[in-house]
């Protein structure tokens, strides 16, 4: 009749652990999913950055020599991301692709000037930065105009900051439902323990060879759970990846090193903690108040 409720024990203690990992493993998946969106807006927002793009007009009778001095001296300054000449004829071909007709044979002569398309680092992308760029790029010898849209990137900095500021917004919200979530599933697991951790404080055990196997147990339940969530989030990603192949590339190890590491460090760190207070909590309740 023993092996009973031994046996009864052991299923319960089972089902009560598998149910605390699949638990966690399902809130940290949802972590780990909003992190991809994250890291992935992250990138949206560098690339649309980094195509912000300044025009550099060159006087008519520019030589070589000069036009060579000019793009390294460019190069050369901080705020240059990479520069590109465009010549007078490539800049008509372009411009006669896009009206649909040849307006140099129409005028008899090509108006436009060869260019230097300049795009402009990340860090410099601010309004004040880029007038500033402006200015310093005018007022070399042979350059006869600078040209770029200081609307739109005021509109892009404000889009960009708005969409930040939601994010982090919704990572905090996201980050405390989770360590709510999980650390009440890991509360009613210690619940479930509450008379055996009660009983070794009394026949003399320390708190720390009480707590240390609790805590052991459920670091490795935040792992078991990360490896999961981890599965998951990857299953998804394949998924979505058939779909949608520009969303992401299975090859950004930086973006999957951090995705993974943060899964699994917040399973852990969740998890250990969680256990440490739900077992401290025990410890010093009253012998008469855990029933």
């Amino acid at each position: 009749m023993a092996a009973n409720p031994e046996k009864y024990a052991k299923k319960r203690a089972r089902s009560s652990a598998i149910t605390t990992v699949i638990g966690m493993a399902l809130v940290l998946f949802m972590l780990g999913i909003f992190s991809v969106l994250v890291l992935n807006a992250q990138k949206l927002s560098r690339y649309v950055m980094e195509n912000i793009h300044v025009q550099v007009f060159l006087k008519a009778d520019l030589k070589d020599a000069d036009l060579q001095r000019l793009r390294k001296e460019i190069d050369a300054e901080p705020f240059t991301l990479s520069t590109n000449f465009v010549s007078k004829e490539e800049s008509a071909k372009q411009l006669s692709e896009d009206l649909g007709e040849d307006f140099v044979d129409f005028l008899g002569f090509n108006p436009l000037e060869a260019s230097i398309d300049l795009r402009i680092a990340p860090a410099y992308t601010h309004p004040d930065s880029l007038e500033q760029i402006a200015a310093n790029l005018e007022d070399r010898s042979q350059v006869s105009e600078v040209a770029y849209s200081p609307n739109l990137v005021r509109q892009i900095n404000e889009n960009v900051n708005k969409i930040g500021v939601v994010l982090l917004g919704f990572s905090a919200l996201l980050l405390l439902v989770a360590i709510a979530l999980i650390n009440n599933t890991i509360r009613l697991t210690i619940y479930s323990k509450r008379f055996i951790i009660k009983t070794m404080q009394l026949v003399g055990a320390t708190s720390g060879f009480i707590q240390r196997p609790f805590i052991m147990t459920g670091i490795m339940q935040g792992l078991l759970a990360s490896f999961i969530a981890i599965l998951l989030i990857l299953g998804i990603l394949y998924t979505v990846r058939q779909e949608i192949p520009d969303f992401f590339e299975f090859n950004d190890l930086i973006m999957f090193v951090k995705l993974f590491g943060l899964v699994s460090l917040l399973g852990v760190i969740i998890s250990g903690f969680s256990t440490l207070f739900a077992v401290r909590r025990y410890l010093r309740a009253d012998p008469n108040k855990i029933y």
